[in-house]
């Protein structure tokens, strides 16, 4: 066996790291033959541990000289999973719908594998499918970009970062171009921040005190608050809410009032209307929190 550490790619890294050799085996060719060397060998990374696999192919009929009139033999080296030096893949993606994640780690497996001009219309793919999961339609991919910037999805500047993502996918698969290593560079940091804005920050910031600005949205909060209310007596709205007042903004008055047509058609069984009192001049509606409507998950 060769040296017990080596200098190559992590793909959990991101970076040219130290590797602990945990195993090798090599398998000579014929010098009558072919004169040649394949090198397998498994690789643990020393500063993430994760473990990886290796090939080398030493090719010494390939020679060549270089200035200085030393010579070197060909030397060919392949990283199993594949890695792109300097990326980290995006952690997380189990919050990513499924569609949208295997063409990403699809085509991110095209541009490890220096696949580049598969890697472009990937790109574009991958734009169709988070289109495609929003429910964003039109007659062509420019259009829906535009869309995902008039429904809020995107900002201005991501429309015009993936138009050009656009340009680089029609460009690959129409024109057989092959785009430069940084526009492709770029443009995945450009795909990623699209998923990483549009999905994971969306999953991760449920634990923070998001705006609410739907009646879905809010009648769930409600329901969370009144099963952790511990109030004997009625109360009024604000009071469920408690802290989470402060997430709700102009709709609240509107939300109130659909709630009680709600609660007063038999559709919410979870609160009950009780008596109106005035309070600072205005008139308040209290509710009776009923937790075993709450926690009443037979379903007959």
């Amino acid at each position: 066996m060769a040296d017990s550490v080596l200098k190559t790619n992590c793909r959990t890294c991101g970076l040219r790291t130290r590797h602990k050799i945990l195993f090798s085996l090599e398998k000579k060719g014929d010098a009558d033959f072919y004169n040649e060397l394949d090198t397998w060998q498994t690789l643990e990374c020393l500063g993430c541990e994760t473990v990886g696999f290796r090939h080398r192919y030493d090719d010494f009929e390939k020679v060549k000289e270089s200035l200085s009139g030393k010579a070197t033999h060909e030397i060919k080296i392949n990283l199993f999973p594949k890695t792109v030096i300097g990326h980290r893949k995006l952690q997380y993606l189990y919050a990513v719908p499924a569609v949208i994640r295997k063409v990403y780690t699809q085509t991110l497996a095209s541009y490890a594998g220096d696949a580049s001009i598969i890697a472009s219309i990937g790109l574009r793919a991958t734009i169709e499918a988070v289109c495609n999961h929003l429910k964003i339609s039109g007659t062509s991919l420019e259009k829906r970009i535009d869309l995902l910037f008039k429904n809020g999805s995107i900002s201005s500047s991501d429309k015009k970062r993936l138009h050009a993502i656009r340009f680089l996918g029609n460009d690959a698969a129409h024109e057989i171009l092959e785009p430069k290593e940084t526009e492709l560079r770029v443009a995945f940091e450009i795909i990623e921040h699209l998923i990483n804005s549009v999905f994971i920050l969306e999953y991760r910031a449920k634990r923070l005190d998001i705006p609410v600005d739907t009646y879905a949205e809010f009648l769930s909060l409600v329901e969370d608050c009144a099963g952790n209310s511990t109030a004997q007596s009625a109360e009024s709205l604000p009071s469920i809410l408690g802290r989470h007042r402060r997430r709700l903004g102009s709709e609240l008055l509107e939300f109130e009032t659909r709630l009680g047509s709600q609660i007063t058609a038999g559709e919410i069984a979870f609160l009950k209307l009780d008596s109106v009192q005035t309070i600072d001049g205005k008139a308040v509606q209290l509710y009776l929190v009923d937790h075993e409507a709450l926690t009443d998950d037979i379903p007959f």
